[in-house]
């Protein structure tokens, strides 16, 4: 818990930042970036949670990798978490600014889950739908999983609509295991 309001200010700190120096597109492509090498990079992620590393040594290696690809704001917060030492939090930060993005621009983020490709027509229209009911921008982040058989799964935030054909049969197994001639089932 502490982690995650610990990471939390400081994501809104950046965010705070990147608006207030016009660079919040920027800051937001260079959190991506830097979530993705450090997902993608066992040994970096080992090198910057290792605390017998000191900071200066995970500063120049990171300002090696990034100097190139990062704004100088975000460069600067780089330095700033590493000396706090906070750098074990960098992807926890990255994601909560990117809510913070989010958030601000308006955007919600609908998971959609088939067990077939969707074609655009379709996703077309469960955007519209989304957008009237949410009032924001809606991004699909289409996923594909065979176990659903059929119909689909929704989800934004804490909502989830299940209409697929493998929760029906479910519901109708659980449904036949009840023997209501029965007394106390």
């Amino acid at each position: 818990m502490k982690n995650i309001l610990l990471a939390k200010r400081y994501a809104k700190a950046l965010f705070d930042l990147a608006i207030e120096d016009k660079v919040l597109d920027a800051v937001k492509a260079d959190m991506e970036l830097v979530t993705v090498v450090m997902s993608e990079n066992r040994e970096l992620r080992k090198l910057m949670t290792n605390p017998v590393v000191p900071p200066a040594r995970k500063k120049l290696v990171m300002r090696r990798i990034f100097e190139q690809h990062l704004s100088t704001l975000s460069l600067a917060f780089m330095d700033i978490l590493i000396r706090k030492g906070r750098e074990m939090e960098i992807q926890l930060i990255a994601r909560y600014f990117g809510e913070f993005y989010l958030d601000y621009k308006h955007i919600a983020v609908v998971t959609l889950t088939t067990a077939t490709p969707v074609d655009a027509g379709l996703q077309e229209k469960i955007t519209g739908i989304m957008h009237q009911r949410t009032g924001k921008e809606i991004q699909i982040d289409a996923h594909i999983d065979e176990s659903l058989i059929g119909g689909f799964v929704l989800k934004l935030d804490d909502y989830q609509y299940n209409a697929s054909i493998s929760k029906v049969i479910k519901r109708l197994h659980s449904d036949f295991d009840k023997n209501l001639f029965i007394k106390g089932f």
